[in-house]
């Protein structure tokens, strides 16, 4: 079913971001071959450098999709923070609550092949470290007063959990990017300290590593997500790359579940799509869309991210967001 211009407006709570992101924030340098990759030896290619991080990819797109949204992250007293903090606060996000360390800020480099699908990936996030169950204490007011609390897996596992009890004490909706397989233990440690998740958005390797189902059948895909359901988690959204995404969701006992086919696009550069996808998802349900819907939303942000050669895409905005949205709208359902 179309969304129409305008969706009904974001209801804060009192004078606050309706949205929290506490993550990664990085610089990202894209190494794309110009032919087929050749291991073991150097190849002919370009690099690209760019401001990155899961957490400030999410943040920077919420914000394009004006939604007020504060980013909590690290980051060092350097040109690559300083270039971070510039461009972030460009985009319109809170900046006023992130740690600077005193070491270097993060670095992410990625090797694509010459269709834009990753070979590799090495992230740098030391400086994540200062965020710290501390930190995140000293931002309690921030984070009850949300709507929703974004966190992604680079921030360190007390801090993750820190951050989840306060938002789940004050009602406030807590969403959970893995990051990475390594990484994705830190949702395990939230669920093993009895905090209950409105979100998480595994791809199939993170879900392998978070359930033990290794399948990518509807079937496997159903038992992976009750097994997170049990654990206290009510939504469960799995990124399938080319194959679009599996949404379930657990209401009074049951299961609902769809497969949402990717929205047709050209491929550029898949990198940052999953994070486009999340704040499209998370800023459709702060519109009153229901899950469904909003993932859908987000499946539109995932494709106009990945025709684009920057992280997050200059063309986020609502308008672009809604009109490819309803381009796409007969392709939904499956």
């Amino acid at each position: 079913r179309p969304m129409t211009l305008p969706l009904p407006p974001i209801s804060p709570r009192v004078d606050n971001p309706a949205v929290v992101v506490i993550g990664g924030a990085n610089i990202d340098r894209k190494c794309q071959t110009l032919g087929t990759v050749v291991m073991g030896t150097s190849n002919p290619g370009t690099i690209r450098t760019s401001s990155g991080g899961v957490g400030r990819n999410v943040a920077e797109n919420l914000a394009r999709l004006d939604v007020t949204t504060a980013l909590v992250t690290a980051l060092g007293d350097d040109t690559e923070g300083d270039r971070l903090r510039c461009e972030a606060d460009a985009a319109g996000v809170d900046l006023r609550h992130i740690v600077v360390t005193r070491g270097s800020t993060g670095l992410y480099s990625a090797v694509v092949n010459d269709a834009g699908e990753m070979i590799i990936a090495i992230s740098a996030m030391q400086a994540m470290d200062a965020i710290s169950a501390g930190a995140v204490d000293a931002r309690r007011a921030l984070i009850a007063n949300a709507r929703i609390l974004v966190l992604d897996c680079n921030v360190p596992v007390e801090a993750l959990v820190r951050a989840a009890q306060i938002a789940s004490g004050s009602g406030v909706h807590v969403v959970v990017d893995p990051v990475s397989v390594p990484k994705a233990a830190g949702i395990s440690e939230l669920l093993a300290s009895g905090m209950a998740l409105h979100t998480v958005t595994p791809n199939l390797d993170e879900l392998h590593e978070l359930t033990g189902v290794a399948g990518s059948s509807r079937a496997d895909l159903c038992a992976a997500a009750a097994q997170l359901h049990a654990a206290g988690v009510a939504n469960v959204w799995i990124r399938l790359g080319v194959n679009g995404s599996f949404l379930s969701l657990s209401e009074d006992g049951a299961q609902r579940v769809e497969m949402i086919a990717a929205s047709p696009a050209t491929l550029v550069d898949a990198t940052g799509a999953g994070d486009a996808m999340l704040a499209g998802y998370i800023a459709g349900l702060l519109r009153g869309l229901d899950e469904f819907a909003a993932a859908r939303l987000g499946r539109a942000a995932a494709a106009i991210t990945i025709e684009s050669r920057e992280t997050v895409s200059p063309l986020m905005n609502l308008s672009t967001l809604l009109d490819r949205a309803n381009g796409h709208a007969e392709a939904h359902d499956g």
